[in-house]
């Protein structure tokens, strides 16, 4: 398939470069193509977030080793046994603080969990005891079946976790839900309350997973969840950048449907005063919906988009960018003649024609299908 989808780029780009920018364009082309393939296994709106959850550590590390306070150093750890890996690894470089020296001395079966890997070195993941035995235990059991994955079974513990008051299983709740695809966080039982949400939102332990508390709020719809996803879309209409503001407007979306959409572009999108990379956020929110909208919705972000392009036509490598990591192929109509006409700069150009060419493969193989829109609304 790339080698069929690098000719297909190749005549596409032969006529709108010269033969000196033909390589650059393909490059570019490929780069894209390898960048966007696959599903995504992350939720599409963060920020800022760790790059592994406490479950990532143990399903993908090379050595997990659990370790307790050296019987020559008490400051320093060794490692008492091997969980993953064929030795212990390399000596564990970090210190032993003086709150986890006194909880290991006072109970001999707990100790703390470490991960290694060549190129991080020694990670601290978790401290196991009584209350983290099994989900360490059920992760082990799980290893290759939820590395680079959300099976079902993986979802399960998440879920089952929902429910405990631990701020251990809290943190490794937020963190794996982070990691569902928008379409099945929505189909979830979730029972995480709006306080504790609105809790963790704006605090610094919760910061890095901001954008999944917005998501959840959105998918809560309670009087306390509308007020704060209406007050922060409020507040920041007139900001030159906000943090998370893709969170924020699918949430708002998922909470206002149609004239959700309707207020988003007439107080941000369709403001020519707007900065291109703030309004990214709002694409990516609707782009996120219009996979999954019903009728209604979906042809009112259709709506908003064809009017976006057409009053701002470098906007349009915004929604090529942000439709192909969806794969979804539905804009070829309002971005083709972008590159027909070649009416923006070439590295707008670049990227719109890259989604065109990667529109055109995705209806071949599908016979047809890909670039129907959606009917009007009676």
């Amino acid at each position: 398939m790339t080698i069929r989808f690098a000719k297909m780029v190749r005549r596409r780009l032969r006529r709108q470069f010269s033969s000196g920018l033909q390589a650059l364009a393909l490059g570019v082309s490929m780069a894209a193509l390898c960048a966007t393939s696959g599903p995504a296994f992350s939720c599409a709106f963060d920020m800022v977030k760790p790059e592994r959850t406490v479950i990532d550590w143990i399903v993908d590390s090379e050595t997990l080793v659990l370790a307790r306070p050296s019987d020559e150093n008490p400051f320093t750890f060794d490692a008492t046994r091997v969980l993953v890996g064929v030795d212990e690894g390399p000596p564990i470089g970090e210190l032993v603080d003086s709150l986890i020296r006194r909880k290991l001395e006072a109970r001999a079966s707990d100790a703390v969990l470490f991960a290694h890997d060549s190129e991080t070195g020694w990670q601290r993941v978790a401290y196991v005891d009584e209350s983290f035995r099994d989900i360490l235990q059920t992760t082990l059991d799980h290893r290759l079946a939820w590395q680079n994955s959300m099976p079902q079974s993986r979802l399960d513990l998440i879920m089952a976790l929902q429910d405990s008051s631990l701020p251990a299983h809290k943190a490794i709740v937020i963190g794996e839900l982070d990691k569902v695809p928008y379409a099945n966080l929505r189909a979830l039982d979730i029972r995480i309350s709006d306080e504790e949400l609105l809790g963790d939102l704006w605090n610094t332990t919760g910061y890095p997973y901001q954008a999944i508390r917005a998501l959840l709020l959105g998918l809560s719809g309670t009087p306390a969840a509308r007020a704060e996803i209406h007050e922060f879309i409020e507040r920041v209409t007139d900001w030159g950048w906000a943090n998370n503001l893709g969170a924020f407007a699918a949430a708002y979306i998922e909470l206002e449907g149609a004239s959700g959409v309707e207020h988003l572009a007439n107080a941000m999108l369709l403001d020519p005063a707007q900065p291109l990379d703030k309004l990214e956020q709002i694409v990516m929110a609707m782009s996120v919906h219009h996979g999954i909208a019903d009728q209604p919705l979906k042809t009112s972000i259709q709506d908003t988009i064809d009017a976006l392009v057409s009053q701002r036509p470098s906007a349009g490598a915004v929604v090529a960018r942000q439709f192909s990591l969806r794969s979804d192929w539905s804009q070829t109509s309002v971005l083709e003649p972008l590159v027909r006409d070649r009416s923006v700069a070439l590295g707008d150009l670049l990227t719109i024609s890259v989604y065109v060419a990667r529109a055109s493969e995705a209806d071949a193989n599908s016979g047809g299908d890909v670039f129907e829109r959606p009917a009007p609304i009676e």
